[in-house]
């Protein structure tokens, strides 16, 4: 299964608007076709920018209580790595540093970010950092892939035999 990791932007555009490509990774998420590896630093800075009153006022649907949820949520489900350093990579926007690190560590396919900074990389590490607009064909033919190897013989109702 594909380990992605998202930057805060695309959490906050997913949670923000389903119907765009960063909502369909989350959505591939929560149908379990897709792991989101992600680090305390990330979930915090994205429970922080859900929370600002300008994002709040403008999308009614994002509560106290929806943050918390989704916050939960994306703890529980997802893998979340503890980062104990933080390499300097992104001289620029050192925050970008944290997202290379947790996709590392957490080692992800890849890196989902619009992120000039990031972007402008390509690849950390052997990760590559692709816009959710470019990840939706690989996750459709990834999924696509699974579906075509599955074998309903081989599931009982006792499970995998």
């Amino acid at each position: 299964m594909l380990q992605i990791t998202p930057d805060v932007n695309t959490l906050v555009e997913g949670t923000i608007s389903r119907t765009g490509p960063a909502g369909e990774i989350l959505a591939a998420w929560r149908a379990g076709q897709i792991v989101l590896v992600t680090c305390e630093q990330i979930l915090a800075q994205y429970e922080e920018v859900l929370g600002r009153p300008h994002i709040r006022s403008a999308y009614r649907h994002i509560t106290a209580k929806t943050i918390a949820a989704s916050g939960a949520a994306l703890r529980r489900y997802g893998t979340t790595v503890a980062l104990a350093e933080i390499p300097a990579v992104v001289v620029d926007d050192p925050d970008d540093d944290v997202v290379l690190a947790c996709a590392v560590l957490g080692e992800a396919d890849y890196i989902v970010s619009r992120d000039r900074h990031l972007r402008d990389l390509g690849v950390h590490q052997g990760i590559p950092i692709v816009p959710p607009e470019r990840l939706l064909p690989i996750l459709r033919g990834r999924v696509r892939e699974e579906a075509a190897t599955y074998d309903p013989a081989g599931v009982s109702s006792a499970g995998v035999r």
